[in-house]
């Protein structure tokens, strides 16, 4: 009998669980199986581990540890999540923002490197049920995924957080669930700012208006934000009484200031009216400097959470900065990881929470024990490798905090709780919904 390797599906959306055999081996024959594919930059992600196959010469990852790997322990999905890019140190972030099905490579070898078999399988974000429509009208710049039926469906606008741009297929695989999803860019991208500077609060407010008067929408939108996106959700849910439910990943409690060339400045982030919102002031110390210097010497991960402890000690007024969410009028859903190393949004979360005690029962606020930046919805999600650290440029290594296996056990996780807050809070009745 030859080897070989089973990979089932090997065609599905992204979040269906991948299970993963191997057939015809000798009993507790050792063999290793590596998994590999390529993020929206080209660059390689790899995996692999040595497993044993049983007494019948059969393996099936769902049952089976590794005997050593990019991965411990029993998980039908170790090897897709704990991919890592081949050549850097540390590894570096899994670039997906396009809707382009990713494609992973299984090879089974031998103990002596000799190739047994291979695999492939394809994960979609979605298919030709849902509709992509670009938007570029109104003075709005994003992306459209909607449900390609003549139905109206709960409206839901995503926006992310300091890599600006769209991130549509986490939007695509959203309305693969049966809402009509815009991803919106406000900076970053083509027609829109090329910094996260002064940005309108009144240019989120007509994205949600022309949402709703969309022919695809129900007259309902919610809105889900990550990371500075967090941040905007907050801000906006406290500004305007336009939203459905609220999911706020990774969230600041503060206003923040604005980014220029991806760099924290003295600018302002958001403005309303044409007045710019005050802000906490992004503050080096020569210590940090110092701190930053010896991470690139060193190629270690640079955390950027005692700048903003430095930050907060050195702001003169906290709550004149602080997002009011007690002016939240919707449901809301916060997701945080206590090992987050790029701002302390578990702190940040835990404010949102105090504020918002005994205001509505139906609020709801997750935290993560292993869990860093990217564990949850539209950054983090099931069945694609996680990331933790992120290769920025000039030698230098930003950490973002978890591991790998705490993000990816939130990812799957917290995309169960998004799609079950957002199901509760739309009283959907949609078949897409699984």
């Amino acid at each position: 009998m030859t080897p070989r390797i089973v990979v089932t599906p090997t065609r599905a959306l992204i979040d269906q669980p991948l299970q993963l055999s191997a057939y015809d081996l000798m009993p507790k024959q050792s063999v290793t199986i590596k998994a590999q594919t390529t993020d929206d930059t080209g660059a390689i992600f790899e995996a692999s581990a040595l497993y044993e196959a049983n007494q019948d010469g059969n393996l099936h990852l769902a049952s089976t540890a590794p005997l050593s790997g990019s991965y411990k322990g029993i998980d039908a999905e170790g090897l897709v999540w704990s991919m890592e890019r081949i050549g850097k140190k540390h590894g570096d972030y899994f670039n997906k923002q396009n809707a382009e099905p990713l494609t992973y490579s299984f090879t089974l070898e031998d103990s002596s490197g000799k190739l047994l078999d291979t695999a492939h399988v394809h994960r979609k974000f979605y298919d030709d049920t849902v509709k992509r429509v670009p938007v570029h009208e109104a003075e709005l710049v994003g992306t459209l995924f909607h449900p390609d039926t003549v139905q109206a469906f709960p409206g839901v606008i995503v926006v992310g957080g300091s890599d600006g741009g769209v991130n549509e297929h986490a939007a695509a695989l959203l309305a693969m669930k049966g809402y009509s999803v815009l991803s919106l860019a406000y900076f970053g991208t083509e027609g829109v700012s090329k910094d996260l500077e002064n940005i309108p609060l009144e240019y989120f407010q007509k994205a949600t208006l022309w949402l709703k008067a969309h022919d695809a929408v129900d007259n309902t939108v919610s809105l889900i934000g990550y990371s500075r996106g967090g941040e905007l959700a907050l801000l906006l849910a406290s500004t305007y009484d336009e939203y459905q439910s609220v999911i706020a990943g990774a969230p600041g409690a503060y206003v923040t200031s604005g980014l220029r060339n991806t760099i924290y400045a003295p600018i302002p982030a958001w403005t309303q009216q044409n007045a710019p919102l005050p802000y906490l002031k992004f503050t080096y110390t020569a210590k940090h400097f110092l701190n930053i210097g010896k991470s690139i010497l060193t190629r270690k991960p640079f955390s950027f959470l005692p700048i903003w402890s430095v930050s907060q000690a050195k702001a003169t007024d906290l709550d004149a900065i602080r997002i009011p969410v007690e002016q939240v009028n919707a449901p809301l859903l916060t997701i945080a990881g206590e090992k987050d190393e790029c701002w302390p949004s578990a702190d940040y979360a835990r404010m949102v929470q105090h504020e918002l005690h005994g205001k509505r029962t139906d609020n709801k606020h997750l935290y993560y024990d292993e869990g860093g930046h990217f564990l949850a919805f539209p950054y983090g999600l099931p069945g694609m490798p996680t990331s933790t650290y992120m290769h920025v440029g000039g030698g230098m290594i930003m950490d973002f905090g978890g591991t790998k296996k705490g993000n990816a056990d939130a990812a799957r996780e917290t995309w169960r709780y998004v799609q079950d807050f957002l199901f509760e809070h739309t009283k959907k009745t949609s078949l897409h919904y699984s």
